[in-house]
């Protein structure tokens, strides 16, 4: 067995991104940039309007020189004109400055009797309440940055440079692979020595919070030739393969075998952890496959620490892990040595206390769980006030 550090670098090291695709920015939410964007405009393209108001020469207002309304200039239709001097030009937020204007003066500083504007404020600046050309972005500058992740304010940013399509890491092709005789799907009748099949629904929504929101379910009774036909089927379309139950040694654990005769090279089988110690990690060419174990809790462990980074890493994030915190422990917990136990808690983001129900079979825990509080696989005490670290799950920061 490794160590669940060495598990997750043998993980990073083979985990790479999976292509290239151009798609509209409105299909974008939640793809990380492959390129670099650069503005192709000036951010505002003219000298704008920040406040409905007066348009003038800050020297007239300055030097008291009557000034008179000689038009206006509204957001999508600019004044056809110059300011000259004793000039005013009626304007609107985020309408065009006229030419020869440098100031705005707010609405609320100025009568008008029979056209001639009485600023009521001595305050005024020059060059107040004009958001300048290009003083957003300007054209040609970097905008966006390879590797940001497409975000509502992001596409905002990107869309408000005219542009409409963008290069992205291709999110990668994910096939489950739940295996087990005994499961049957939610909403039909419960049969003797049957259990529901959950581990399913839990990957897709895993996977549907790291952004992945489409993948295949393949379900396969405990029999050798329907496992390497699943394991044939996924290793033809997916990029990634997540096989759940049947990687133990058991006589209907048949999942190591199939994959074997479909030649995965296996990297790495049983890590020195709990829950989830037998894991297997192998490739086929460019491919990954996972083989989680088949309790629920295993299988949600498994793919935070080790499914999740390589998603991370394939689909361009710089940053693969889940956020990680050095906080107090709030509840006593021991475990023998030899295993980092990967623990079912709930943090408030200054303190985190350790959950009842670690067992691999139990969800409810997990339910309740906002993150996982790591235990060092030497550690065999720990009291309240200990520092322990903690992985903030999805839920905590979404």
């Amino acid at each position: 067995m490794i160590s669940f550090q060495e598990a997750q670098q043998a993980v990073c090291q083979h985990a790479h991104t999976v292509g290239k695709e151009r798609i509209p920015i409105r299909k974008a939410f939640g793809s990380v940039l492959a390129n670099n964007i650069v503005a192709p405009v000036d951010l505002p393209p003219f000298h704008q309007s920040a406040m409905d108001g007066y348009a003038v020469r800050y020297n007239d207002v300055r030097n008291d020189v009557p000034v008179r309304v000689i038009g206006e200039s509204v957001a999508g239709k600019s004044f056809n004109g110059k300011v000259a001097k004793g000039d005013a030009v009626r304007i609107f937020t985020g309408a065009e400055v006229p030419q020869g204007a440098d100031t705005v003066i707010m609405q609320e500083h100025v009568d008008v009797n029979a056209g001639v504007l009485s600023i009521g404020s001595d305050a005024i600046q020059q060059g107040a309440n004009i958001r300048s050309k290009a003083s957003h972005i300007a054209k040609k500058s970097l905008a966006v940055r390879k590797g940001t992740r497409i975000t509502e304010s992001v596409a905002g940013f990107i869309g408000s440079m005219g542009v409409s399509h963008v290069d992205v890491f291709r999110k990668p092709a994910v096939t489950i692979i739940v295996t087990g005789s005994e499961l049957q799907q939610p909403g039909t009748t419960l049969q003797p020595g049957k259990i529901f099949e959950s581990n399913s629904l839990a990957l897709q929504g895993a996977l549907r919070a790291c952004g992945v929101d489409t993948c295949t379910v393949l379900r396969v009774k405990d029999n050798i030739a329907a496992t390497r036909r699943a394991v044939q089927k996924a290793l033809e379309s997916a990029d990634i393969v997540l096989c759940t139950g049947g990687i133990s040694v058991g006589d209907y654990d048949y999942v190591g075998t199939a994959l074997q005769q479909e030649r995965v090279r296996k990297v790495f089988y049983k890590v020195k952890q709990k829950p989830g110690k037998p894991l297997f990690f192998g490739v086929k060419g460019k491919k990954l496959v996972f083989g989680l174990p088949g309790n629920p809790a295993s299988v949600l462990t498994c793919f935070y620490e080790y499914v999740y980074p390589a998603l991370r890493i394939s689909m361009g994030h710089d940053v693969p892990f889940l956020p990680i915190m050095q906080l107090p422990l709030v509840t006593p917990y021991s475990k023998k040595s030899g295993l980092t136990h990967f623990t079912k808690a709930v943090t408030d983001f200054t303190s985190v206390s350790i959950l009842g129900g670690q067992e691999s079979y139990i969800m409810r825990s997990y339910a309740q769980a906002n993150c996982l509080a790591v235990i060092p696989e030497g550690t065999e005490h720990m009291q309240n006030g200990d520092i322990v670290t903690v992985h903030l799950l999805p839920t905590s920061f979404m």
